[in-house]
């Protein structure tokens, strides 16, 4: 029988599962180890779980192996269950690891049947330690199985999770040389530098220039050297290896031409793709103290490509690098600070790591005593308090958006009495005061702030109590001219209206006079045409009232006369 394997993956900027095999070939019965790793590809991750299936008909697993795992901590140890071809895990880690093979579980199978199988992994989840529990999977590789009775033998199986193809021969003419091959240039595109570590395995290509008298090349891979290739393989300018594992691997190449076998080229290739291990962050002071500027110790290890160093970042601050494990923290202020620690290997592989440090106050000073108001451009701030004799206290005044206007640092007495003065002069607005005190360390208070300070301009004259200032004068003197101009304008207005109506009046009531003149005339003019001792009586009484409506409108007139032009004065 013959089983033959290709895998199949899904490449994203984020973490994906990968299954690899320890081996290419096997016999029916033997054990097949099938690796299951995480590249994270940068992202840095804390837990993992998922459920690996497998044909049972074809393949039977043995055991699960998580002693190298990166994962130190399993909700969920790994549950085989061959009737159903699964293997259930759920692991997590009190570290964050990052690598592009990251150990999750080695499991052992049995070849027992032929036919078509594949492991591969759902219902997965990769975790980020980012503190919200990001699940960053995007993808897995698995490895697809067939087997069939072709094989002469009966019994061989081969396995190969990422097929290699075989080399192309090149056919050519024959050039004769004149002396022996020279050392082949060694080219390898995923691994470039032969000095470098490389945190990634994976099937690979080789290639080299040929020389026209070049009859036969041979190449070898192992984990020496020195080594030999042990025979010719044809003529062909490039070849590819399947995924080597973890370590430092040689790649030997050698030419042949017609006078014979020339040097071999030795290409150095080093694989790590184990993380660092876990390490634990501790404080000289403790997690908790007044220390403002404890000393963070943390100690990792790598056994194959080495530590390179480590990065330390504090809050959301800059990322220091730095090479001993152990660093002292800049002066913090009181409160709660996040000390996230990344060690690296010389492959980019990391381990991280992230604890608090709770920086305690130290006590408080108190604010006994403070200038409420000033005046502006004449400075004359003063303030006094308490607070521990071998303290200094920060003083400043903000104003109201928080700006720092003014500060100083004054040292408290040997009776614990401080005070400070200001001469600066100050712009108009409101201001203040805070004070906080300081240790020999560094060691901050929680800050004290005053109730409200007011910079204003001095009066130039004081009524009632009421502080009169050039500002209040200028704006008083306006509003009063303003007020005066418009109590005049008011005035004549009114006066101009009140003439107005006088004159519609005596207008109105000449009328009247003027209209009851017409009628007595008119009625006397028919009387006239009358005769008898009614039309003498008529007579009369109608010029009687002619002459006192005549009186009256020459009074009324001269009356209204008199008082418009009075007005008008």
């Amino acid at each position: 029988m013959i089983i033959a394997a290709t895998a199949s993956a899904i490449f994203a900027s984020a973490a994906t599962f990968d299954f690899s095999s320890d081996s290419q070939d096997f016999n029916i019965g033997d054990e097949l180890v099938a690796d299951l790793r995480i590249d994270s590809q940068g992202v840095s991750i804390n837990a993992a779980q998922g459920t690996i299936r497998f044909s049972p008909d074809v393949l039977e697993a043995q055991s699960a192996d998580r002693s190298a795992s990166v994962f130190n901590f399993w909700l969920q140890e790994p549950t085989i269950d061959n009737s159903r071809g699964t293997i259930s895990f759920t692991a997590g880690s009190t570290s964050g690891f990052s690598g592009a093979a990251l150990e999750v579980l080695k499991i052992n199978f049995r070849v027992k049947g032929t036919g078509q199988s594949s492991i591969s992994l759902s219902d997965g989840a990769v975790t980020a330690s980012d503190g919200s529990g990001t699940n960053v999977l995007v993808g897995t590789r698995g490895i697809d199985i067939e087997s069939s009775e072709e094989s002469l033998s009966g019994t061989q199986v081969t396995v190969s999770p990422a097929p290699v193809p075989p080399v192309t021969q090149i056919t050519r003419p024959v050039v004769p040389a004149t002396g022996l091959p020279s050392r082949p240039e060694v080219i390898v595109e995923a691994y470039p530098d032969s000095e470098a570590w490389y945190g990634f395995s994976l099937p690979f290509l080789v290639r080299w220039p040929l020389p026209d008298d070049i009859l036969a090349v041979a190449t070898q891979i192992d984990r020496s050297p020195n080594s030999e290739p042990a025979r010719s393989e044809g003529l062909f300018n490039n070849k590819a290896f399947p995924a080597l594992g973890d370590g430092i691997w040689y790649l030997h190449i050698q030419f042949r031409n017609n006078i014979g076998w020339g040097p071999v080229a030795h290409y150095r290739i080093a694989v790590d793709t184990i993380p660092p291990v876990p390490f634990d962050i501790s404080f000289s002071s403790g997690p908790s103290s007044t220390d403002p500027s404890p000393r963070v110790s943390y100690e990792s290890a790598d056994s194959l490509s080495g530590l390179i160093g480590y990065s330390v970042q504090i809050d959301r601050g800059d990322v220091q690098s730095v090479e001993e494990s152990s660093l002292m923290i800049p002066l913090q202020s009181p409160g709660k600070h996040s000390i996230r620690i990344v060690a690296r290997d010389r492959a980019g592989n990391s381990t991280e790591r992230t604890t608090e440090l709770d920086v305690l106050p130290i006590e408080s000073p108190t604010i006994d005593f403070f200038t409420r108001s000033v005046f502006v451009g004449e400075g004359g701030f003063e303030a006094r308090g308490k607070s521990m004799p071998d303290y200094s206290v920060l003083v400043s005044l903000n104003d109201s958006n928080n700006v720092q206007a003014l500060s100083s640092v004054v040292q408290v007495g040997a009776d614990g009495e401080w005070s400070v003065r200001f001469d600066e002069p100050l712009k108009r607005g409101r201001y203040t005061f805070i004070v906080v005190a300081k240790d020999s360390r560094g060691a901050l208070s929680l800050p004290i702030a005053s109730e409200t300070i007011t910079a204003s301009a001095r009066p130039i004259l004081v009524l009632g109590g009421l502080n009169i200032t050039p500002e209040v004068f200028f704006i008083a003197i306006i509003i009063a001219l303003i007020g005066a101009f418009a109590f005049g304008w008011f005035a004549r207005k009114s006066s101009k209206e009140q003439r107005m109506r006088r004159i519609v009046i005596a207008k109105r009531d000449i009328v009247n006079v003027f209209n009851e003149l017409e009628e007595n005339l008119s009625v006397l003019t028919e009387s006239m045409k009358k005769e008898g001792e009614d039309r003498k009586h008529e007579m009369q009484y109608r010029i009687g009232k002619i002459g006192e409506n005549i009186a009256k409108t020459k009074k009324y007139i001269v009356k209204g006369v008199e008082e418009i032009e009075t007005k008008k004065k």
